[in-house]
């Protein structure tokens, strides 16, 4: 995935948008387990990780 970013601030609210996604995918996982929905929370839990990595190189 390659995109640009402008800014920090852009960064972060990627990374907050990722974050609620990850918890609306955990959310559905929760309340029906499924081998699709467990796929989905790991997607969403690889965004996360690498935007926060992003950040962090960004912020070095």
């Amino acid at each position: 995935m390659t995109r640009t970013v402008t800014s920090l601030d852009d960064l972060d609210l990627e990374i907050a948008v990722a974050y609620i996604a990850l918890g609306v995918a955990r959310s559905a996982e929760a309340h029906c387990p499924s081998a699709e929905n467990a796929r989905l929370v790991e997607e969403a839990r690889a965004s996360v990780d690498a935007l926060l990595d992003e950040r962090l190189a960004t912020a070095a």
